[in-house]
């Protein structure tokens, strides 16, 4: 390890060494667990006492809204078994004498959260290291990484080592954990970042003898915590206007910054009329230093997919203390055996996109706004107004016209759902007052956007549900022009395609495979269409290559993944291929519904019946006199097909689909719709239904291996196979009219057995179905008598409700509608 100036230097020195249970994301509170255990057992391990305080906390409400979402929280608890307990104004008081509970509608009691000192772990963490053979090097800035030049067939170079004072250090591996530096320590590699350093600040009270041993607060509502440290408060928060580091000044190791009292006065007026002895005790100092801050609120870490061998631990948004012990585990794992351990991809480095990271001003509003937001409640389909209009396809105008409200993923503004009142364009960003800025005063996006502001349905729940029926009882079309496509070409395109996909794709040319993509553990890292193609007429959807190659398409939110994972593949195997990425060329539209394949022949004058033109093959047509190539597919479950259109052909192709569409009901619908529609079908989504943690048969999917070849991660999936599962993917299903949202605890005979990875309402079906993995409490491996002969229940905001269970989805499970049997009523409709 080398370090610029000495051990804990930086942030580390005055961090305040709060430690909560419990966070709104999964692998937060994973994480948390993570490195609590370890905080609790390196005392023994090392002989060095980080000075664990098992004080707990409390995290107040000051509206009846954040009371609801700490029934939420109380209830995710359940699933990770964190001990919480939801309490009134008069319990807060009895855990908390000095509380003014007159502010206050409740609480939630978190009896494990605590505190330790940072520069006493750093200082056990180090003896641990030194103990196990590494070796620390202080004093020892490094000015230059080294790096090959693109000797990989993806372009990607490779570190070489690094240039110190003292020498060079030879290295295939360098880990920038750099903290506040981390922007400095990348450009030493040619890289930028997404995050952005800012001062945060908080102060110290003098003596109050009567706060001993009393438990920590968190007051999201004001924006601030309270950490007791002996008999004085630690007071911080989150304010508007931060101060903006543009750049860290290259010295700076145990220093602070002046405080600006004027900025601070909020949170000491807060922190006053929550804990009123705070103001009559006064001051004793303030510590005012950087900490970095990511566009989405989690840590930037893993291995870069620009540069092989060059990882990052970095961007912990105010709660490096809690999280890193944690992601350090993590990545070790990661370096060693290639992947790590737990499912890192909300945290991974590559869930963004080169465009993302390379984009200074896109990470400063962003991560501006995650600073601003970070006590906000946690909707959960809340959308941010920084950074937005990164990226717009072909069809962004159009569909803005006809009332798409956007949503943004992987910088795309894709359409959520199309709104009756007229279109509501996402205006460029505010800053929320803050640097001068004049608050906007188009409120049209943000007013539509406040429906979404509960953990009820949404007040545009019968909209969405309008397109999901529409699609399932007519025709709807779907802009899913931000889904990834990608060409695989070249002499060894097919070896490629074998090692890659767990499917069959050595069929004849324009076959269509569902397949996983997998890595050494078995694994899934993610899923892909994928169709084999031959040399075309040279446009973007029918391209000029030597040989056979191949057309690869999946999900946008996952699309820098899929990306990097399979270049990773191609340079660790060195096929003699090229990958090319064409997402922001290629225009998709799907059609999909009933009356699909009727609207679709009166546009091409083709027979695309189920003999000539089968599920999941591909051909290609002529629309409007544009080359269009059309793959029947679903992604909803229905008669239907995906258009995969070159860019410049987008408006007229969509333009003629309209105008033949008015015939048949065609009607727009949007994402929201889409996911509904998936999960009611049971399409798996990767990264909820599906993670690096799932093999193929835990998912449902052993299908989609073929028995024959190697391909990546076969060697695990044959011990899988040999020995058995210890978790199933399942769908779940409730009478009651409530939403399921996720990460909900699933009960087995009054058994905590699983959590939810996803859930929507089904419109078809009339009633909310979630997906979730069920586990023996024993740990023992799952059998079909183990599923099939247990009582199931789900909790919903601190209440259970009867489940049905079943392996494949309610809806459909014979697959008839993908083949335009449409025999029965829907279930709603009876």
């Amino acid at each position: 390890m080398l370090e610029r100036v000495k051990i804990t230097a930086g942030a580390t020195w005055h961090n305040t060494g709060l430690l909560w249970s419990l966070l709104p994301k999964d692998i937060e509170t994973q994480l948390l667990k993570i490195s609590k255990n370890l905080i609790l057992r390196i005392h023994e391990e090392t002989g060095v006492d980080p000075n664990w305080n098992n004080n707990g906390g409390i995290y107040v409400a000051r509206t009846k809204e954040r009371m609801e979402e700490y029934k939420r929280l109380s209830t995710i608890a359940k699933s990770f078994n964190v001990p919480v307990k939801l309490i009134s104004p008069e319990e807060t008081k009895e855990l908390f004498p000095l509380m003014n509970t007159d502010v206050i509608k409740g609480a939630l009691h978190s009896p494990s959260d605590g505190t330790a000192d940072p520069s006493a772990l750093c200082t056990a963490l180090t003896t641990g290291a030194l103990a196990a053979g590494a070796q620390v090097v202080e004093n020892c800035p490094v000015s230059k990484i080294l790096v090959s030049k693109n000797l990989w067939g993806s372009g990607r170079r490779q570190v070489k080592g690094v240039e110190t004072p003292y020498g060079t250090i030879k290295t295939q591996c360098v880990v920038n954990c750099s903290g506040a530096w981390a922007p400095e320590v990348a450009k030493l590699a040619g890289l930028t970042l997404p995050l952005c350093s800012m001062k945060h600040t908080y102060v110290v009270s003098e003596s109050i003898p009567s706060v001993q041993g009393l438990p920590n607060i968190r007051d999201p509502d004001a924006s601030i915590y309270i950490r007791i440290n002996k008999d004085n408060l630690f007071v911080g928060g989150f304010e508007n206007n931060p101060i903006i580091i543009n750049e860290m000044p290259k010295d700076f190791a145990f220093d602070l910054f002046e405080l600006d009292w004027d900025m601070f006065h909020q949170h000491s007026k807060k922190a006053a009329e929550l804990v009123p002895q705070f103001e009559k005790a006064g001051i004793k100092t303030s510590v005012c230093g950087p900490h970095c801050f990511t566009p989405d609120l989690l840590p930037l870490v893993g291995e870069d997919q620009r540069m092989r061998g060059m990882y990052h631990n970095v961007g912990f948004n105010s709660s490096g203390f809690m999280l890193s012990i944690a992601c350090g585990e993590e990545l070790a794992k990661w370096i060693i055996n290639g992947r790590p351990e737990l499912h890192m991809y909300k945290c991974d480095i590559r869930r963004f996109t080169p465009e993302q990271t390379e984009d200074v001003d896109w990470a400063k509003q962003r991560s501006h706004e995650c600073y601003v937001k970070k006590y906000h409640i946690m909707y959960p389909h809340d959308q941010p107004l920084a950074g937005r209009n990164l990226k717009q396809d072909a069809f962004f105008e159009e569909l803005l016209v006809a009332g798409a409200f956007y949503e943004e993923i992987q910088a795309y503004e894709r359409p959520g759902w199309f709104t009756p009142q007229g279109h509501a364009p996402v205006p460029s960003y505010d800053w929320y007052g803050a640097y001068g800025s004049v608050r906007r005063k188009d409120k049209r996006y943000e007013s539509l956007l406040k429906g979404d502001h509960t953990f009820k349905f949404s007040k545009h729940h019968h909209v969405i549900g309008a397109e999901c029926l529409a699609c399932r009882e007519q025709v709807v079309i779907f802009n899913m022009s931000y889904f990834s496509k990608l060409y695989l070409s070249g002499p060894q395109a097919q070896e490629a395609a074998n090692w890659l996909f767990t499917a069959n794709t050595n069929g004849p040319i324009n076959e269509t495979v569902y397949s996983c993509l997998l890595n050494e553990q078995g694994g899934i890292e993610g899923d892909v269409l994928v169709t084999a193609i031959k040399s075309g007429c040279g446009t973007q959807a029918d391209p000029i290559i030597k040989g056979r190659g191949f057309y690869l398409v999946s999900g946008g939110a996952s699309a820098s993944q899929t990306w990097a994972h399979i270049n990773c593949e191609i340079d660790r195997k060195g096929f003699n291929v090229a990958l090319d990425n064409l997402t922001d060329k290629i225009g998709l539209l799907a059609i999909q519904g009933p009356k699909s394949q009727e609207l679709l022949e009166n546009l091409t004058n083709l027979d695309l019946s189920n003999e000539q033109f089968p599920y999941r093959s591909a051909m290609i047509v002529n629309i409007a006199g544009h080359t269009v190539r059309a793959i029947r597919t679903s992604f909803v479950g229905e008669l239907g097909w995906e258009l995969h259109i070159p860019w410049q052909s987008c408006i007229p192709v969509y333009t003629a689909i309209w105008e033949q569409g008015v015939n048949f009901g065609l009607r727009q619908a949007g994402y929201r719709a889409l996911y509904s529609l998936s999960c009611e079908k049971g399409i798996r989504l990767w990264n909820s239904d599906m993670r690096i943690s799932d093999n193929p048969f835990e998912a449902g999917l052993g299908s989609l291996l073929r028995p024959y070849g190697e391909y990546l991660g076969k060697n695990a999936i044959e011990r899988v196979k040999e020995n058995g599962i210890k978790k199933r993917l399942a769908f779940f299903t409730i009478k009651e009219q409530v939403p399921f949202w996720g990460s909900e605890p699933i009960f087995r005979n009054d058994e905590i057995v699983g959590f939810l990875r996803r859930g929507e309402y089904g419109y078809a079906l009339g009633r909310s179905i979630g997906q979730g993995y069920i586990q023996d409490p024993d740990g023992q491996y799952i059998t079909p008598e183990f599923l099939n002969n247990g009582s199931y229940q789900v909790e919903v905001m601190g209440k259970k409700y009867e489940a049905s269970m079943t392996l494949l989805s309610p809806f459909d499970p014979e697959n008839k509608r993908i083949l335009g049997i449409y025999d029965e009523p829907l279930p709603a409709r009876q």
